[in-house]
């Protein structure tokens, strides 16, 4: 694998996000308004890191139990 495709594997888009917590997109992007889930938006596009989402996902679920 090239340096570009490593590079995109670590930045993941709102659909992939979306999919992997089983969200709508509605619940996602005010996730993002409210500043529930970590992400960084650059104009328009909402990116999120792959490994902030697993630290965030680990974290929570510290949190339910």
């Amino acid at each position: 694998m090239d340096e570009r495709g490593q590079e995109e594997n670590l930045v993941m888009r709102a659909d992939e996000v979306r999919q992997l917590l089983g969200i709508g997109r509605n619940t996602l992007y005010n996730w993002c308004e409210l500043g529930i889930i970590p992400h960084k938006r650059v104009g328009r596009v909402i990116l999120f890191s792959r490994k902030r989402i697993q630290e965030w996902l680990d974290n929570n679920e510290n949190k339910r139990r």
